[in-house]
């Protein structure tokens, strides 16, 4: 299995080939992820992850294209970022945009993906009250009512990549 690890820094997911714009992280790739092409073949990842770099870039839909040309048919897409109640979104200001649970509802069909789950994290004294998961049932009240009063920290996505023949 071939993994990608977009963004990778010093926290390179083991087994995979990072890619990174900083010449000191672990990254066998060195490139700056707001360019195209990266410079790899199309259909070549069996998975892509990217942990905490989406917000970092200047156009999602661009960056969900290219990362369907270097994924395989049906390869599997991880995507961590922070949700846009969490105060690490707007208080780092490298970070171009904040995201909702809905972010990529209209972007990864356009793009060429089904997303297979999303979900909703929490610092851990929120966890500690198991409320996590009634919010993961209910993330438009959730994202609507709540955000702001109940913080999270991140947001998961899994996307499958899916190429027409």
């Amino acid at each position: 299995m071939k993994i990608l690890d977009l963004g990778c820094g010093n926290n390179k997911s083991p087994g995979s080939i990072g890619a990174d714009i900083s010449v000191d992280s672990k990254a066998d790739v060195v490139c700056d992820l707001n360019y195209y092409p990266f410079p790899f073949k199309n259909d070549t990842f069996d998975k892509v992850i990217s942990k905490q770099v989406f917000e970092h870039l200047n156009d999602v839909e661009k960056l969900m294209r290219e990362i369907h040309r270097i994924a395989k048919d049906r390869a599997r897409v991880s995507v961590f970022v922070p949700h846009f109640s969490c105060f690490y979104s707007y208080a780092d200001p490298t970070h171009k945009r904040t995201f909702s649970v809905f972010a990529f509802d209209k972007i990864a069909p356009r793009c060429g993906f089904k997303i297979v789950s999303r979900k909703i994290t929490f610092h851990r004294a929120i966890r500690r009250y198991l409320i996590d998961s009634l919010i993961n049932r209910f993330q438009l009240c959730y994202e609507r009512f709540w955000a702001f009063i109940i913080p999270a920290e991140h947001l998961y996505f899994e996307f499958e990549v899916i190429k027409k023949p």
